[in-house]
């Protein structure tokens, strides 16, 4: 048995946090910050989110419908792109059979596109070690 978890949405993923998230990771590649670079490798004139501000967007999702609780778990799979300027819905349920378990999904629905399922476990706070 499964509930369905409160969704997001996001109207337009901006550009800025893209650099700075790509300084933080110490992550080089130039289709984070420079649409020039992006379009060069087939992305269109618009810059890529860094994946773990796609996780970010499911894990605050489920953390949300859920408060008091800590991933202990999460399982992750990287499907398609998020880009500048995308409108971005994030999804979930939870899984009553087995506490603790939810599972979100992330899409750009504009292009019709899963950028990533996430299975995440989650723990009490008190439990957190």
């Amino acid at each position: 048995m499964t509930g369905q978890l409160p969704s997001w949405r996001i109207e337009a993923v901006p550009q800025e946090p893209m650099a700075l998230w790509a300084k933080l990771l110490r992550d080089a590649n130039p289709i984070h910050v420079d649409p020039a670079a992006a379009e060069a490798l087939g992305f269109g004139p618009r810059t890529v989110n860094p994946g773990p501000i796609n996780l970010a967007y499911a894990l605050n999702m489920v953390m949300a419908a859920r408060p008091g609780n800590h991933p202990r778990e999460i399982h992750a799979r990287f499907s398609n792109n998020i880009l500048s300027g995308d409108a971005v819905e994030v999804s979930g349920v939870a899984d009553f059979a087995e506490p603790g378990r939810c599972c979100a999904r992330v899409r750009v629905p504009e292009r019709d596109a899963t950028a990533m399922d996430v299975e995440v476990r989650l723990v009490a706070r008190e439990d957190f070690r």
